[in-house]
């Protein structure tokens, strides 16, 4: 009986510092769903352990919701990014240039870092010189992503504006997406 006790209260223990862990580091909807499913197998059912984890979870979620609310969106963008890093050298037919490492994982940092409601009405494709071109559906607005800087440009009552070698972060290109959004 006591042993039984002892390990539930380590479960317990292990389960929330494992759901503060995924928290930080941004995971998605999915793989926290999948995390707490593993996480779960672990414990008894216990109707007051079950409780106290659930009043948990929704502390957590109610305080991650208005920083970290990805879904559909952001997981089709992951699932396109992943296929165009299987372009090699002349992707394009010509002399294209693979996606760079650094441009994925600014990239990545940029979707981590996004709402899906942020996040629609953009699209994105490889671009032949190995940057990423994140452009709004209705064409009137870009930025290219790099491995160092990002630069973007729209177009105002038919005159091209914008701004090049910007210094990347995360941030910044999601500022210009929500500015540049029209």
């Amino acid at each position: 009986m006591i042993l039984e006790f002892c390990s539930k209260i380590w479960s317990y223990q292990r389960f929330v510092v494992t759901l503060q862990r995924l928290f930080e580091i941004g995971m998605t909807v999915i793989e926290l769903n999948a995390q707490l499913l593993r996480e779960l197998s672990y414990i008894s059912d216990n109707e007051g352990y079950l409780q106290k984890t659930l009043d948990f979870i929704k502390k957590l979620t109610k305080s991650n919701a208005a920083s970290n609310v990805r879904g559909q969106i952001y997981t089709e963008m992951l699932e396109r990014l992943s296929d165009f890093q299987e372009y090699e050298k002349g992707w394009d037919g010509d002399d294209a240039l693979p996606l760079s490492r650094q441009v994925v994982k600014n990239f990545k940092a940029v979707l981590q870092k996004s709402r899906d409601s942020e996040l629609d009405g953009w699209t994105f494709f490889p671009s032949a010189n190995g940057t990423l071109l994140l452009q709004n559906k209705e064409r009137k607005s870009g930025i290219n992503i790099g491995t160092r800087g990002y630069s973007y440009y729209e177009i105002i009552d038919g005159e091209v504006k914008g701004e090049n070698n910007l210094r990347f972060s995360p941030k910044s290109v999601i500022e210009t997406m929500k500015r540049t959004s029209h």
